[in-house]
């Protein structure tokens, strides 16, 4: 039987040989393709490390991580308490709303309220979203559907709402469904702090000097795209719903460039509110990597 200690030690070491390739994931979503897009085609490097890029949704990102499978990862900020032994949080790459994030969305409902006892799908459990449905939407039966087909079983009338995220949260009235609520607005008028609506996280394994190139390169990657817009713009574009300009200028921005004070008191606020919803373990300590 492994001790504690063992156990531990498998948990947050990935042990990488020099020159191996790192392995790098992110949503296919707009705004991760086009923080991603310099440094996945060869626009810039991390000298010595190779990289692959592997994109997922974002439920099947968060449960990756918890198997240890990336060296770097995006994930919901709702999911870190989870990770907190395998990960450190990279201060570049990460998702921030400021007076948005998620949108509740129905067809037929207009509060959340009218949603006790109705279910309500969410991208995953833990995700942001669902634990902001949690917080706002309480009584509602919160039932997992990859994100990108919320809309759809919304608007088709399989579930009585959704949560939606990525574009989906600008597209969804597209699909004749209105607003229910703002969940992402609602956290930043509750708290009075933006919302950390996903985090770019890094493996312990690697070390903090890998880390914090990783950081910077991270960093590089993003500051590439903005000053080369229209070329990764063209790349990022392909995983959008028709609204990825929008939505890159929502999520990635100065905020994503490096994490300020107040999303950082945001992090612990949400990992609070994660633990009193039975979502994830209670954390006093967290690390993040600066580039």
């Amino acid at each position: 039987m492994k001790t504690a200690i063992e156990q531990h030690k498998q948990l947050t070491t990935r042990n990488v040989a020099k020159n191996a390739s790192l392995r790098v994931a992110y949503t296919p979503d707009s705004d991760d393709a086009f923080n991603y897009y310099a440094w996945e085609h060869g626009r810039i490097e991390l000298d010595g490390w190779p990289a692959e890029f592997h994109r997922d949704h974002i439920i099947a990102l968060n449960r990756s991580a918890m198997e240890n499978r990336f060296d770097v990862v995006g994930v919901s900020s709702a999911s870190y308490p989870l990770l907190a032994e395998r990960y450190w949080v990279l201060a570049v790459g990460n998702s921030v709303g400021r007076g948005y994030g998620p949108v509740l969305a129905s067809k037929h409902h207009r509060t959340p309220g009218e949603l006790r006892g109705k279910r309500v799908a969410v991208a995953g459990i833990p995700t942001t979203g669902g634990a902001l449905a949690a917080m706002y939407c309480p009584g509602a039966e919160l039932v997992e559907m990859r994100y990108d087909r919320i809309a759809d079983a919304v608007a088709a009338g399989e579930y009585d709402a959704g949560v939606m995220i990525h574009e989906e949260l600008l597209f969804f009235p597209q699909k004749g469904l209105t607003r229910v609520c703002d969940l992402g607005a609602a956290w930043c008028e509750d708290t009075g702090l933006p919302l950390p609506v996903g985090l770019n996280l890094v493996h312990k394994g690697l070390g903090r000097g890998l880390a914090r190139r990783i950081a910077g390169t991270c960093r590089r990657s993003l500051q590439w795209g903005l000053d080369h817009f229209e070329e990764a713009y063209a790349f990022a574009s392909r995983f959008g719903r028709g609204c990825s300009q929008r939505h890159i200028e929502m999520f990635s921005n100065a905020d994503t460039l490096c994490l300020p004070p107040d999303v950082r008191r945001a992090m612990g606020l949400m990992f609070q509110r994660v633990a009193d919803l039975g979502l994830g373990p209670r954390i006093e300590h967290w690390e993040i990597i600066d580039a």
